[in-house]
């Protein structure tokens, strides 16, 4: 028997499912769905959502780590159209990869150009890049020698890749790199979207509370064209996602207050 959720957690879950891609898209795949727990669906939603790159200026830099000024010149007329579609803030989704987010937690892209035949813009050239909020920082560029087993480039990759990941990590203490829980997902994912259903089934009953509403509304400050955005008689409060910030959206006022971001994106 399914488990009955509070009205606002339905809405939320609903408005998930109804979201998230479906092979097939048929009722048996909704029902499983909708079988699963919040932080399950709350999992699938994120990995899903972290291959797309909301659309905003970025500028362009460099890890010195994984690629040198002389390589991005020797590569530079193959990468200026993509570069230069970063730092207009276009839409990414065309030249970024299907298999993204499978190396090491690095989006990558191809930067052929785009046509009928070729609607990824394959080439024989590939970035891999962190992107952050105001980042496009690229820390390799290979060929798809990267995806041969064994081979050189993807040796050269792993090493990259790994340093990139340990780049903050003091000298002499281990980490994981990315480890990964059973459910085949990485931990800090699997770690957000557990918090997340633990804050929501804390705070939801708080969610008609005047008085923490009031504080959701003095705490956070939020501007409105240099004015604080004043709490309405009556709000409309909704667990929300914007982007991969997690949190609560008031639909009167369509402020959004945040309680976990995921990563710097």
């Amino acid at each position: 028997m399914a488990r009955a959720y509070p009205p606002r957690i339905q809405e939320f879950r609903r408005l998930i499912i109804k979201d998230l891609p479906k092979a097939p898209n048929d009722k048996p795949s909704r029902a499983a769905l909708e079988a699963m727990p919040t932080r399950r669906l709350i999992l699938a939603f994120i990995t899903w959502r972290m291959r797309l790159i909301p659309a905003k200026p970025r500028e362009v830099t460099l890890w010195a780590g994984g690629v040198t000024p002389s390589e991005l010149r020797a590569a530079e007329p193959r990468l200026r159209p993509l570069l230069e579609k970063v730092e207009a803030g276009e839409d990414l989704t065309p030249p970024l990869s299907d298999l993204v987010m499978v190396r090491d937690g690095l989006h990558h892209f191809h930067v052929g150009v785009v046509g009928p035949g070729n609607p990824k813009g394959r080439s024989g050239v590939l970035i891999f890049a962190h992107v952050l909020e105001k980042e496009f920082r690229i820390v390799a560029i290979s060929d798809h020698n990267v995806f041969e087993q064994g081979s050189t480039g993807q040796l050269r990759f792993f090493g990259i890749s790994r340093a990139y990941v340990a780049k903050d990590v003091p000298p002499g203490q281990a980490f994981m790199a990315n480890p990964v829980m059973s459910s085949g997902h990485s931990m800090d994912v699997t770690l957000f979207a557990d918090s997340c259903e633990d804050q929501m089934e804390r705070l939801d009953p708080q969610l008609d509370n005047p008085a923490f509403i009031d504080k959701l509304y003095n705490d956070q400050s939020i501007l409105r064209d240099g004015k604080p955005v004043a709490r309405p008689s009556k709000p409309s409060l909704a667990w929300y996602f914007n982007d991969l910030k997690f949190g609560i959206l008031d639909r009167r006022t369509k402020v959004f207050f945040c309680i976990y971001p995921y990563f710097d994106r």
